[in-house]
């Protein structure tokens, strides 16, 4: 470890004993300056509004606001926050959510001090860090090609249409920006969300973020 990086750093969890385990497992490190503690991701969002942390672990499974969410929210403040999220299942659309929106680390809870300590290093300088487990299960996915993107299976006119819903706008507006007609607009969406297997303009939403698809890509 670096004997010169010395971090505040923010732990998150609605589990007061991990809290108390991991501060144990922490506190004391030289790379360490300050450890706060959130009970929740709303917690989080505020304490990160008025104080900047070096460091954030981020548990995905909080009541409320999850740890996605208080993710994205804490990085819409400052996208420079480095973030790891700790989670005790291993989630592809949920690894690739979460980097989609700018978390730098993702890793499982059972490791130990060493692995927490790198991936907090790793982040703060800017690389990205995975535990080891949850890299080959990304790489396994990826060899049997379930991770490829759905939005790849759209026409190109479908996309569009995707792309203005992404957007916000209402059929009748892609209809007058397109030319066409409102009908042949709700078709199209029709035929694009039996393809990308949602069901409303939210669901299509939350399905491009897990793809780090923003209006635009």
């Amino acid at each position: 470890m670096q004997s010169n990086l010395s971090l505040d750093l923010m732990i998150v969890d609605d589990h007061q004993l991990v809290l108390s385990g991991m501060r144990s497992l922490l506190s004391g490190n030289p790379i360490i300056n300050t450890i706060t503690e959130a009970s929740s991701g709303e917690e989080a969002v505020a304490l990160a509004e008025k104080q900047r942390f070096g460091a954030v672990l981020m548990d995905m499974n909080l009541p409320g606001m999850n740890g996605t969410e208080a993710s994205r929210k804490i990085l819409e403040h400052n996208r420079d926050t480095p973030i790891i999220v700790l989670s005790g299942k291993l989630e592809n659309d949920d690894v690739r959510a979460l980097l989609a929106a700018g978390v730098r680390g993702y890793i499982t809870k059972g490791c130990n001090a060493d692995e927490m300590l790198q991936a907090i290093q790793s982040v703060v300088e800017g690389e990205q860090h995975m535990s080891a487990d949850v890299a080959q299960h990304f790489a396994f996915d990826m060899l049997n090609g379930r991770p490829d993107n759905p939005f790849d299976e759209l026409t190109p006119r479908e996309r569009e249409i995707v792309d203005e819903l992404i957007d916000g706008k209402r059929n009748r507006r892609i209809a007058e920006q397109f030319f066409i007609s409102e009908k042949t607009v709700s078709t199209h969406r029709t035929r694009a969300f039996q393809k990308l297997d949602v069901s409303t303009t939210a669901e299509l939403v939350r399905l491009a973020l897990r793809h780090g698809i923003t209006r635009g890509d």
